[in-house]
């Protein structure tokens, strides 16, 4: 058996066993679907697509490929890594990510390890200030919190820096390093700011998509508690390996509801409705993304 193989049975398993897990403690097949508003769906799917755009806007932002390809393609990009991202092993999808770039823009494979590692690090600083913002304003050590947003804020505006500074430790203690990679290019004033902002826009966005989504599922989420919410997500997301982020992401959500205040069953409950209808929203604006891209000329490429 390979060790991809190996790998998915793994998550398999995980996501086997979270789910059952969370079914047993929303009261098994008592799951009431009838709290299911599908009106609210309309804006989730909107949500993510507009999230893509940003993310496809963001990488634009962020590369150094001469002539970067129009706004398009990188669009195309972005949705082809989500879908990658939400249906495979935690992770596989930015390992991907360089293989997916170089075939969609010939964008060598440093270049795409180091783009989906400074976007990623840049959505790590927008979501811990996103989710110290949320704790602050639920009432949780508001001053120590906030004090943790202005710090993610700084650390997001200069990043590249950062990235700039472990680009270099990897390329000195592994000088021969396959496929090298590539430093950030030097970004000023306008650029920097851009590239701050995106991402903040991105998570943004994606907390009212989480928002209309858990209000889909019976169970609306006001502004604070859809970042906490969101940066729960991710953290767990990030922590464990599952298919899709199967019962992971169910135990994730249920726990933070659980500590907004609902018991665990009623939490369980809501888990179990809002997180099939989160992922089908963002599988269906990969969808439209594609489809768009295959229907104008030059957007997308194949292979």
């Amino acid at each position: 058996m390979t060790s991809r193989s190996m790998r998915y049975l793994q998550a398999g398993a995980v996501s086997l066993g979270l789910l059952a897990l969370i079914v047993w403690f929303a009261g098994g097949l008592s799951i009431d679907i009838s709290r299911v508003r599908p009106a609210l769906l309309v804006p989730t799917f909107a949500a993510y697509v507009l999230v893509l755009v940003l993310r496809g806007t963001a990488f634009r932002t962020i590369t150094q490929m001469p002539g970067a390809p129009r706004a398009g393609r990188w669009i195309t990009l972005a949705a082809r890594h989500q879908l990658v991202f939400v249906l495979s092993p935690s992770g596989a999808g930015d390992v991907a990510f360089p293989v997916i770039a170089n075939r969609m823009l010939g964008m060598p494979i440093g270049e795409g390890a180091r783009l989906v590692g400074e976007a990623r690090l840049r959505d790590i600083c927008v979501l811990g200030g996103l989710g110290c913002a949320g704790l602050a304003g639920a009432g949780q050590a508001p001053p120590l919190l906030f004090a943790g947003t202005v710090v993610a804020g700084v650390l997001l505006y200069w990043a590249d820096g950062a990235v700039a500074t472990m680009v270099a430790l990897v390329q000195r203690l592994w000088p021969r390093r396959r496929p090298p990679l590539t430093p950030p290019p030097e970004r000023h004033g306008g650029h920097r700011a851009m590239a701050a902002l995106l991402p903040v826009a991105l998570w943004l966005t994606a907390s009212c998509g989480v928002a209309a989504g858990f209000g889909a599922a019976g169970h609306p989420l006001d502004l604070f508690e859809s970042w906490i919410m969101l940066a729960g997500l991710n953290v767990v997301g990030a922590l464990a390996v599952s298919i899709a982020g199967f019962g992971v992401a169910e135990a994730g959500a249920a726990g933070v509801l659980t500590f907004l205040g609902l018991s665990l069953a009623r939490a369980a409950s809501i888990a179990i409705l809002a997180r099939p209808l989160l992922l089908l929203s963002n599988v269906a604006a990969c969808g439209l993304i594609e489809l768009t891209a295959r229907l104008v000329p030059g957007t997308a490429r194949p292979g």
